[in-house]
């Protein structure tokens, strides 16, 4: 494992292009009762800033929604952004996505009552919103559907449907709730009315080629889609057969192991790298290389620790970075500014490198906020499980710093204010379509969950020694 975390961090530190010094956004004009003593430090305080603001617009994003009386609770857009582009939206992914976050709040705050009621109340909101879009008539894709409007009506428009990864992580979400909700009774009410009715999809729609990416371009056999369907399925298998629904149980595990199969199909030997879809059966055909950051959130959304350290997704992880690291012109800087202090940088990174989606039309892809922090996010898991092993060569330590320097680059360009958009402009890294995207901000405190989570753990570890 040494030898592949080693591989990953000389491919985040080669995709950091020599180049000038240019700062789009200055990160030292916030007070501070006592100034950072290193970067280290300020780029501590950068993301602890960012957090309050991420977790206040991540609410803000959620129905009730105080300039749109119609929409209905529970309902979470995917931006505020009403045009140029339109992402005024409940995306069932992107949702499912955002709420699994706010079980990790949860989880990460159990004394603070008054807080706990709140995201328990959005919590059962979402839940609610679930129920009333899964009952909806005549949807054409059936639980497949991508997104509906903030008031639970369907969308009617063209759209790439079905997708089928969105009721997998949907199911996951409420399981993860109702497990924090420790109420047999209402656990079992949900799952029968909700949970089950989303697995039962995935069961009935996993084989299908149709389907479209997590970017709405592709259809295909997905490796996101699996790793999401394969692991809801787990954790649903072991839910009923906790309800004793002994036959339900039996057709989610064995339907998972029937996905397993399939995954290292995924591989391309001739490439090295992990590929994004096989099958493809329409959808962009610019995607020549198959290579795309899905895979990566896949592998930190839905894969486990032996995956995430497995040499082929570091492998993935390692040419995502060299591709993107040459491809973006912002990528030329090395260094930014935060309350005072130079900070190493590392690649901004997008979703593939034949990317043409501007982020309100198309000419050129750009580098993505929540790409940039899954890379973080990525380096610090991965150090978690160096240090687990008892990492003694400073390696996980070393990892750490690696996914700071992507953090550092989320910091670069996202807003003095904290706003975060969809994207950066490639050239000049300024913020580039939807804006408040909450994915973006999900994203980011997801990274530095990971981060504090690890920090804790070599720091309980140092003591030890």
């Amino acid at each position: 494992m040494v030898k592949l975390a080693t591989v990953v961090v000389y491919s985040a530190l080669s995709g950091i292009a020599s180049g000038g010094r240019q700062q789009p956004f200055r990160h030292d004009s916030d007070a501070e009762q006592a100034p950072p003593l290193s970067g280290t430090q300020a780029l501590e305080a950068w993301m602890q800033q960012q957090d309050e603001f991420a977790q206040h617009q991540i609410l803000r994003n959620i129905a009730p929604i105080l300039d749109d009386p119609s929409a209905m609770r529970g309902a979470i857009c995917a931006s505020p952004s009403r045009a140029h582009p339109n992402y005024y939206y409940a995306w069932t992914r992107d949702s499912a996505l955002v709420m699994n976050e706010l079980v990790e709040w949860l989880s990460a705050n159990p004394s603070n009552g008054t807080f706990v009621d709140e995201i328990e109340r959005h919590l059962d909101d979402y839940i609610a919103f679930t129920q009333h879009v899964q009952s909806l008539p005549k949807l054409a894709y059936g639980l497949g559907e991508a997104k509906f409007h903030m008031d639970g009506s369907r969308f009617r428009g063209s759209w790439c449907n079905p997708q089928t990864d969105g009721p997998a992580i949907r199911a996951r979400t409420v399981m993860r709730y109702l497990a924090h909700t420790n109420d047999a009774q209402r656990t079992r009410r949900v799952f029968d009315q909700v949970v089950a009715a989303d697995l039962d999809y995935v069961v009935d729609m996993w084989r299908h080629t149709g389907g479209c990416d997590i970017w709405e371009e592709a259809r295909g056999r997905h490796f996101y889609t699996l790793l999401a369907q394969h692991r809801a399925l787990l954790e649903g298998a072991e839910m009923a057969h906790n309800l004793g629904e002994t036959l339900r149980a039996q057709r989610y595990a064995r339907t998972a192991q029937q996905i397993h199969a399939h995954f290292d199909e995924f591989w391309d030997s001739e490439r090295g790298y992990i590929v994004a879809t096989r099958n493809a059966t329409g959808g962009i055909k610019s995607k020549r290389s198959n290579l795309d950051a899905q895979v990566l959130l896949a592998v930190l959304h839905h894969g486990d620790a032996r995956l995430l350290s497995s040499s082929k997704v570091v492998a993935t992880v390692a040419e995502l970075v060299r591709v993107f690291g040459a491809l973006y012109e912002v990528n030329r800087v090395q260094r930014t500014r935060i309350h005072g202090w130079w900070v190493p940088l590392g690649a901004a990174a997008g979703r593939y490198p034949e990317d043409v989606y501007n982020g309100d039309g198309t000419s050129r892809g750009n580098p993505w906020s929540l790409v940039t922090s899954a890379l973080a996010e990525y380096h610090y898991r991965l150090a978690r499980e160096l240090a687990a092993v008892g990492d003694t060569g400073g390696l996980a330590e070393y990892l750490l710093g690696v996914g700071d320097r992507y953090m550092a680059r989320v910091c670069r360009h996202t807003d003095g204010d904290h706003t975060m958009y969809e994207q950066w402009s490639r050239r000049t890294g300024f913020g580039r379509g939807a804006v408040h995207l909450t994915w973006s901000y999900a994203a980011h405190m997801s990274a530095t969950r990971a981060r504090r989570v690890l920090a804790r753990e070599m720091a309980l570890s140092a003591e030890l020694i």
